[in-house]
């Protein structure tokens, strides 16, 4: 090889890297329970701000228990933040994670990507999962269709999710959405049946703003939350009568990695986990328990760890097709960062029928429907696209 090539591809070697440390969003813990411990947060959902809620756990479990914690995303091709993106860089960090925080929708990626992610699940490595990680692949071709939330395989039913987590997004055999999702909010408190696990030491009440799923809880799982629908989109006790409790997470001791063998390792999933659901700190202590216990760390849970909010957060409704737009990595790095940015852009609100869809989002949010009216007057007009809301 002559010396200009290698010169060539010495440099294109180094921008590679230099790339993949910039997409990457680091927060080092320097004491605590999770001193050498490293969790990996794989953020990369459409509908319920996975990557505002990664990295404010994130920065929880790092600040004030000491883990080293990566946040990985999927990007634009401008290398900014996007819910659902098609590329995720640095998934390379999964070779020596301890535990991987799993929140993710219908995603589609490159297959030297998912190796990485495969090969994690492959090693038994402990996981824990939130609302629409169990339909995580959708139009996943070629090597690894056998991921997708519908696969139908008896090799691999019900992909990722099921196999993972023993659910996917099924309306008989598995979840679907329950009461008014999204317009009202849900209470969620310990299963009577699970009230001494440890996970829910210090947990008695959350609120989930977006509500959670109706779920069917695998035959070997153990049962720790249910879920009641409220009659109000804010905390309180008027719950909605006509609407049953049902399950709403649980663990598991094993699953079922994508080569078909079981693997021994613990697993959390929980149906609610929206960035705003982290407001209740009942909401915030569950996933940090949730981590202990998966990592194997589960002797250092105690009712009154530190959850608060590390840096500023101002979390953002849920919505399929509109939010924040143009946020890089690494603007969210440090303890002080604000997740997200507050001048930070709202994107997709050129799409018409993106914007069709606030109405129900905006309704409850009084903060957000003051934003879009002052920057979109024309869409509260007479016929307007969000008349009367």
């Amino acid at each position: 090889m002559n010396l200009a090539k290698l010169i060539k591809i010495t440099i294109a070697a180094a921008a590679l890297t230099v790339s993949s440390i910039a997409e990457t969003l680091v927060y080092e813990g320097k004491a605590g329970i999770g001193k050498g411990k490293h969790i990996v947060f794989i953020a990369n959902d459409h509908e319920y701000r996975s990557e505002e809620t990664c990295p404010a756990l994130a920065k929880i479990l790092a600040k004030h228990h000491g883990f080293r914690c990566t946040v990985i995303f999927g990007l634009d091709e401008e290398g900014a933040i996007k819910g659902g993106g098609g590329n995720m860089p640095g998934l390379e960090a999964l070779k020596d994670a301890d535990l991987l925080f799993f929140y993710t929708r219908f995603m589609n990626l490159p297959d030297e990507q998912v190796d990485l992610l495969v090969n994690y699940f492959e090693r038994g490595g402990p996981v824990v999962g939130v609302r629409t990680s169990t339909h995580c692949f959708n139009g996943q071709t070629g090597k690894w269709s056998k991921l997708n939330f519908n696969y139908e395989g008896e090799d691999y039913h019900g992909g990722l999710g099921e196999q993972i987590f023993g659910n996917t997004w099924h309306k008989t055999r598995g979840q679907s959405h329950y009461g008014s999702n999204h317009v009202m909010g849900c209470r969620i408190t310990p299963d009577a049946s699970a009230a001494s696990h440890p996970i829910l030491k210090g947990v008695v009440r959350i609120h989930a703003y977006s509500g959670a799923y109706k779920s069917l809880p695998p035959p070997d799982a153990t049962p720790l939350l249910e879920v009641q629908v409220l009659n109000t989109f804010h905390a309180s006790d008027d719950i909605n009568a006509d609407k049953p409790i049902v399950n709403g997470g649980w663990t598991r001791d094993h699953y079922v990695a994508p080569s078909g063998e079981k693997k021994d390792a613990r697993v959390v999933y929980a149906s609610y986990g929206a960035s705003e659901d982290l407001l209740s700190e009942d909401g915030r202590r569950f996933l940090v328990n949730a981590c202990l216990w998966a990592g194997g760390w589960e002797k250092k849970i105690k009712g009154n760890l530190n959850v608060d909010i590390v840096g500023g957060f101002d979390p953002s409704a849920y919505n399929n097709g509109v939010g924040l737009s143009g946020i890089k990595p690494l603007e969210l790095a440090g303890w002080e960062s604000q997740v997200m940015p507050a001048n930070a852009e709202i994107g997709g609100l050129s799409d018409p029928a993106k914007v069709k869809r606030l109405g129900r989002v905006i309704k409850n949010r009084p903060k957000l429907r003051a934003r879009i009216a002052a920057e979109h007057p024309e869409f509260f007009a007479t016929g307007g696209l969000l008349e009367g809301f």
